[in-house]
């Protein structure tokens, strides 16, 4: 009510600047008003009288629809039953005789006209000073106004303006755009009122082209809307590398594409350390492949420049490294699910399982192995796409399982005694050596695939027996081995009849310097703590020393004591000069 007081004070003040004489009866009254059925009207009115310089109290302002309908009397018994509690006239003694018609209805357009009663003076109707009303369904559309061109990120103002005939209840004004506003409302000619809202907000590069709205709700219930269209600028944005797939080996255009107002003014080519390669809007590339380099295209206008950064080729190839993948290790009995991957463009759309006989096994990208042992053959897979097939080539299991020695393994004993252990298993086993009372080392581990060779040698103090004791994650198995000795036995003596003659030798040909003075006579003596036993040799003993001795042994009775020594002695030089050599072997 107060802007509407003061609004009307201002409309008043504008009046009276083009008043006629204070002393005729005249009025200031628009021809013609209209407004929005609903709403109100407001008809602005100022009159004048012949008041000769006299002061009057006694005021009636009274208006009429036509000539005979009272549509506002102070007296409201006498308003027109249509118009009651819809009119209101205020400041009566100050010459204004502004009229506000509320709730504005169909039947409400006609001429309207203003009389005035002043007691002790006159009364007068201002017939000439007629007004016509005119109602009408819709508002006005409001008026936005904008720059024709607003650049990104920069502050800008927009204004709309709407007319109408309500002081008391202007429209509401509303944007589309987020943004700071205000709101002013001033008079106009004729009973019409201009709302004013501006607008301050900062625009995108989202906001090109689109409309920028302003709605004006007026009472009751009635919205007119209007919207213009933003046209704002801004750097390239949304810069990248337009291309189409490509087989490999082949060539391609690329062009630089990109979303900026106003359009790209140049573009550069860029490698991918930075090298500038070309100027323009396309490039071409030649013999493309999966390894050809990402490339980068720059686009500039007015507003600034923006970069695609690194962009890889879509290059299409048939698949490569294609294997079997599957868990790293899987027990024995267990099951295991497989996975053919590969590297390819486009991905694969079929796969196939083979087995190593070239069996199919399935057609899909996993296979489920069920039950697999150290035996289950080794399994390939094929990768196709739309660029060719590749096979990943048989691959096996890594299964686990227990150590199993095997039937090959054995002691032999020809120089010496070797007792060899095959062991399968994985992961491979550790080996222990077990005697009836002790553990022995073994002499070297030789590992072939699956297969583990422990070797054990030795000379002497071997037991009948020993025992191959295999062990790792999945369990242990233990195997014994006898170990033969008539090797060994045969060995002995052969060593220590060979070591007798070697020495006979020695000694016979140390006196061959006396073979023609005297013959020699050798003795060989074997004796233990029970017998003498004498040896007769091969040759008479009146032989000289120039004929081998070979003594061979007669009748040896063994006891519990199986060492002997031996005493070989030399009269060669005189019967008091002589070399006797003493020696022992043994029997096992």
């Amino acid at each position: 009510m107060v802007v509407f007081q003061s609004c009307l004070f201002a409309f008043i003040l504008y009046l009276r600047a083009y008043s006629a004489s204070d002393n005729e009866w005249n009025a200031n009254i628009p021809k013609s008003v209209v407004g929005l059925s609903g709403s109100c009207v407001v008809i602005p009115c100022t009159y004048n009288y012949p008041s000769h310089g006299k002061t009057y109290t006694g005021f009636t302002g009274i208006w009429y629809k036509g000539d005979s309908d009272i549509i506002y009397h102070e007296d409201t018994s006498k308003i027109n039953s249509k118009f009651k509690d819809r009119t209101s006239l205020d400041y009566l003694q100050q010459k204004n005789c502004t009229l506000k018609i509320s709730s504005l209805q169909h039947d409400d357009p006609g001429q309207y006209m203003f009389r005035i009663e002043i007691k002790d003076l006159n009364m007068f109707s201002y017939q000439e000073n007629k007004v016509s009303i005119t109602v009408k369904d819709s508002p006005e559309l409001p008026i936005i106004s904008v720059d024709e061109e607003v650049t990104s990120q920069k502050e800008v103002t927009a204004i709309c303006v709407v007319s109408h005939s309500c002081p008391s209840e202007p429209p509401r004004l509303t944007w589309s755009h987020k943004g700071t506003t205000t709101s002013y409302s001033q008079p106009l000619e004729d009973g019409q009122w201009k709302l004013t809202s501006s607008l301050t907000f900062t625009p995108s590069r989202e906001d090109h082209n689109k409309p920028l709205s302003c709605s004006a709700e007026f009472t009751p219930a009635k919205t007119a809307s209007n919207n213009k269209k933003l046209k704002v600028k801004y750097p390239p944005f949304n810069v990248h590398v337009q291309s189409t797939p490509v087989k490999e080996n082949e060539s391609i255009q690329l062009n630089c594409s990109s979303d900026s107002n106003p359009p790209p003014d140049s573009f550069q080519w860029f490698s991918l350390n930075g090298s500038p390669l070309a100027n323009g809007r396309t490039y071409r590339l030649n013999h493309v492949t999966r390894y050809t380099e990402a490339i980068s295209c720059t686009a500039t206008n007015t507003e600034g420049k923006t970069s695609s950064g690194p962009q890889r080729i879509n290059v299409l190839y048939p698949p490569y490294n294609v294997h079997v993948q599957s868990k790293s290790q899987v027990k024995e009995n267990e099951s295991v699910d497989l996975t053919c991957s590969s590297d390819s463009n486009p991905p694969p759309d079929s796969f196939q399982w083979f087995g190593s006989t070239g069996s199919l096994l399935e057609n899909r990208s996993t296979y489920r192995l069920n039950h697999v042992t150290r035996y289950t053959e080794a399994i390939s897979c094929t990768a196709t796409n739309t660029e060719g097939k590749t096979s990943s080539g048989p691959q096996r299991i890594k299964v686990l399982y227990p150590p199993e020695i095997k039937n090959g393994s054995s002691c032999e004993s020809e120089t010496f005694i070797v007792c060899v252990c095959i062991v399968d298993s994985n992961p491979p086993s550790e080996v222990k050596w077990l005697g009836p009372s002790s553990a022995f080392p073994s002499s070297s581990v030789e590992q072939n695939g699956s297969l583990t060779i422990f070797t054990l040698q030795g000379w002497l103090g071997f037991p009948d027996t020993v025992h191959c004791s295999a062990s790792n994650s999945e369990g242990n198995s233990v195997m014994t081995l006898s170990v033969p000795h008539h090797g060994l036995i045969i060995y002995l003596v052969v060593a220590t009849v060979a070591v007798v003659v070697i020495l006979v030798v020695i000694s016979a040909c140390a006196a061959k310097r006396r073979c023609g003075r005297r013959p020699a006579q050798s003795v060989l003596d074997v004796k233990n703590d029970h017998n003498e036993l004498k040896t007769t040799p091969k040759s008479d003993i009146s032989s000289y020393c120039c004929v081998t001795d070979i003594f061979t042994v007669h009748n040896v009775l063994l006891g519990n004591n199986h060492t002997f020594p031996c005493h070989i002695t030399d009269f060669l030089l005189s019967p008091t000069n002589h070399k006797t050599l003493h020696f022992f072997f043994s029997f096992t």
